[in-house]
């Protein structure tokens, strides 16, 4: 079997993937390089590797080819103790309280780009025009950066997201620029003493010697990139299933305190990984022996983490192979486990709800203009689309 798998125009893992990591809990595998390693599906291994010190992230090196686009994943790649103070400094930032104190800011940008998409009419490319500038201008409002900003952060954004998919040396100039960029913007913050977001307050905090300079504008590039591009990628792709899903749509316009429920099935259900290093699972390395069901793991060995197969595991999930808006309860890892559970989830899940409801409430008769015609995005750390055509025959406030 090999990493990372093909890529297929649709939204959920195809079950003939999941049937194959079925078999056995844990599977033979072979990264892109050539690298053996060993794929593990079982959510209670998956949780295991995720939040046992005897699995290291930063032991894994990943390659370089794509001119160093994981370079500002100053969390993702770390391990204790290093990780656990990087993600100190940053993570009361990122509480459910604060998510929730942001809700009329995550509204107003989502109403406003609904109020431009609506100016315009319809047809409309719903990604390019609301699902990837949404979370984008929450993060970077949050950030404390210049929204104007954006056109310019994108494209680059786009590129550094690369896992083969730009030339090497696109990615080395886009993260080159994103990082001069921040660098900028940090040393704005030390001489003008400005108060104006989580970068500010890294600043003024550097006194502490939580971060060091070069923590902070890795972290906020990585926080940014991460963050915004997941989110943006992750929306899309609910979109899709929601209009593929007969009467999910009048359903939710119609009792919209269902949407968080359908958000947390979509994050069980949406196949989001697809390449090493998106949620499909990053490679760990084995610091000792480990047993993991009647396999011995041997130290230096390479462990993956397949998460969007253990979020159709049968032993947790009844009728894991359907996709049940409501169900409950719904213990998935679509943001990870442990030390390493996504930050901002608490700000993902709002603004994946606040998305959807906005859409949906807003854009009646909302349809895809043609399955066909959605761009799917290849050999990028996540899956998603580069552009989703849709269309509409009325709006409302």
């Amino acid at each position: 079997m090999h990493l990372p798998l093909e890529s297929c125009p649709r939204t959920s893992l195809p079950q003939h993937h999941v049937d194959h990591f079925r078999n056995e809990p844990t599977v033979d595998i072979t990264l892109a390089d050539g690298t053996a390693a060993i794929a593990v599906t079982r959510q209670c291994d998956v949780r295991t590797v995720l939040s046992d010190n005897r699995f290291s992230r930063a032991q894994f090196h990943v390659s370089t080819d794509d001119g160093g686009a994981d370079l500002p994943l100053a969390l993702v790649t770390s391990d204790p103790p290093t990780h656990t103070r990087r993600r100190q400094a940053v993570q009361g930032w990122f509480t459910k309280r604060r998510a929730e104190k942001a809700r009329p800011l995550i509204s107003r940008v989502a109403d406003q780009l609904l109020d431009d998409l609506l100016a315009a009419g319809p047809p409309a490319d719903i990604f390019t025009q609301f699902c990837q500038p949404f979370p984008n201008l929450v993060h970077m409002t949050l950030l404390g950066l210049d929204t104007a900003d954006l056109p310019l952060l994108a494209p680059w954004i786009t590129v550094a997201w690369s896992a083969g998919h730009d030339p090497p040396d696109e990615v080395t100039k886009a993260n080159r620029h994103l990082h001069d960029y921040f660098e900028t913007r940090v040393n704005r913050s030390r001489s003008q003493m400005t108060a104006g977001g989580l970068i500010d307050a890294l600043v003024q905090d550097e006194s502490s010697n939580r971060l060091t300079h070069g923590e902070i504008v890795m972290l906020a590039m990585g926080l940014l990139m991460s963050g915004a591009e997941t989110t943006a990628s992750h929306l899309a792709l609910s979109l899709i299933e929601v209009l593929q899903q007969p009467g999910l749509v009048n359903s939710l316009r119609r009792y919209p305190e269902q949407i968080p429920s359908t958000v947390e099935e979509l994050l069980r259900w949406i196949w989001f990984g697809g390449t090493i290093g998106g949620t499909a699972g990053c490679p760990h390395i084995a610091t000792a022996d480990v047993t993991l069901r009647d396999r011995l793991i041997s130290q230096g060995e390479i462990v993956v983490p397949i998460l969007d197969v253990a979020n159709r595991d049968l032993d947790v999930f009844p009728n894991a192979d359907e996709f049940c808006p409501q169900r409950s309860p719904n213990p998935h890892v679509g943001f990870g486990h442990g030390r390493h559970q996504c930050i901002g989830m608490a700000f993902a899940r709002l603004e994946l709800q606040v998305g959807l409801h906005t859409v949906l409430s807003r854009l009646s008769g909302l349809t895809l203009v043609t399955a066909s015609e959605i761009d799917w995005r290849t050999q990028k750390f996540t899956r998603g689309v580069s552009s989703l055509p849709v269309t509409w025959h009325g709006g409302g406030q």
